[in-house]
């Protein structure tokens, strides 16, 4: 039985699809490697900001960098849950190498709302941020067929971001191997994923995938940055869009209460 702040949820998500142009999602990146990091740090850039890098190391979760005031911050990396990570070596493709080391984030089931969301990654800052960027490895090579049990599309192999442990956006679903840029540009399971909510800033970014049954690992070199609040252009969701958006925030609710 729902609660019965989830219910006022699920009935708040019938609002906002009625009027989704009110509504924004996060700026999403989604392409090869170099052309997304290009692409996420000139949009950085272009909104007056500068980004901050993190190389993953195997065994390292916590990482020192300055902050855009010139004060020493750190980035920490756990699973959702607060448990320990597993780290691996830098992941290759086709001869196409992430920049750093990663971190295992095979989706799995676990009771969970969301596949994968506890198996996933959660960044934590010092200083808060509201854009990151890093690379993932062996996406979309399988398991894209009956592997969402809430929202939609019923099918396919998705990535998903949260901010501070709020909606989860659909970054990415691949129905094919094609749907992983990396694959498509160069035969290579190897792409880079981002976003940038303007609205507001944060302290936490997690980070999932839903593939269950997939292998799977996000990391190479974090990139970061707090650009000001409605200095990029993000993309209205059609309705549909808003609703999977709404929907997989009471998964993680219900998900959470399980914990």
């Amino acid at each position: 039985m729902l609660s019965k702040t989830t219910f006022k949820s699920v009935l708040a998500i019938g609002a906002m699809a009625a009027s989704a142009s009110a509504f924004a999602l996060p700026n999403v990146f989604n392409d090869t490697i170099a052309n997304g990091i290009s692409q996420f740090d000139s949009t950085v850039a272009l909104a007056g900001s500068t980004v901050a890098t993190a190389q993953i190391v195997s065994g390292t979760s916590v990482y020192n960098y300055t902050d855009l005031g010139g004060n020493p911050a750190t980035v920490t990396i756990t699973r959702p849950n607060g448990s320990a990570v597993a780290f691996g070596s830098a992941y290759t493709s086709n001869g196409i190498t992430t920049t750093g080391d990663v971190i295992n984030i095979n989706p799995s089931n676990g009771g969970e709302a969301i596949p994968g969301f506890n198996s996933g990654v959660t960044f934590t800052f010092s200083s808060a941020i509201n854009a990151l960027g890093f690379e993932v490895g062996d996406w979309a090579t399988c398991c894209m067929t009956g592997t969402r049990p809430v929202g939609s599309p019923s099918t396919g192999s998705g990535l998903w971001i949260a901010f501070d442990g709020g909606q989860a956006f659909l970054t990415a679903n691949a129905l094919s191997a094609n749907d992983n840029p990396g694959y498509a540009a160069a035969n290579s399971f190897t792409n880079f994923i981002g976003a940038i909510d303007d609205t507001s800033t944060f302290t936490s970014v997690t980070f999932f995938g839903d593939g269950f049954g997939e292998f799977l690992v996000a990391g190479g070199t974090l990139r970061f940055s707090a650009v000001p609040e409605g200095s990029v252009t993000n993309p209205v969701p059609e309705p549909g869009t808003l609703v999977l958006a709404g929907l997989a925030l009471v998964g993680l609710g219900l998900s959470r209460r399980k914990m």
